[in-house]
């Protein structure tokens, strides 16, 4: 047996080896499986607004969502060790309750614009299961105190 991948046979035609062939295909499978996936997840960075949500909301019930907004100053209320965090975002508009029962990041704080991603069901509190918080664009100084 021929090691060539390709050989030419009596007819003048070039052959080639099913097995290589095989392979190939399932390579390129793979490839564009793997390919397809990664679309998926950063197609998954665009997020709707609160109002955008609210607008859909009957569409969306039950299905997972990725919404944007700042958090409501004085809507945060941390849980006891185990328990969830409480608040709501808005986008300006309206507001939505957000529970949340992971680890925030450290900027998170109030009036910082953040995006959760969780389930959605109408009448209810979005159940994320991720929280990313916008980094500053800017660092300004902290106003000095007039005395």
């Amino acid at each position: 047996m021929s090691s060539a991948v390709a050989t030419t046979g009596p007819t003048g035609r070039v052959r080639v080896d099913v097995r290589l062939l095989g392979i190939a295909l399932v390579i390129a499978a793979a490839v564009g499986y793997l390919m397809y996936t990664g679309l998926q997840g950063s197609a998954a960075s665009y997020f709707v607004t609160v109002s955008e949500l609210q607008a859909r909301a009957s569409e969306v019930d039950g299905r997972r969502v990725r919404v944007g907004g700042d958090v409501v100053p004085g809507s945060i209320v941390h849980g006891g060790p185990g328990e969830p965090i409480h608040f709501r975002i808005s986008d300006g508009t309206m507001e939505l309750e957000v529970v949340y029962a992971g680890v925030l990041p450290d900027i998170f704080a109030d009036g910082r614009h953040v995006i959760v991603e969780g389930l959605y069901r109408v009448g209810q509190p979005v159940q994320a299961d991720s929280v990313l918080t916008q980094c500053p664009s800017r660092f300004e100084a902290t106003p000095q105190a007039s005395g």
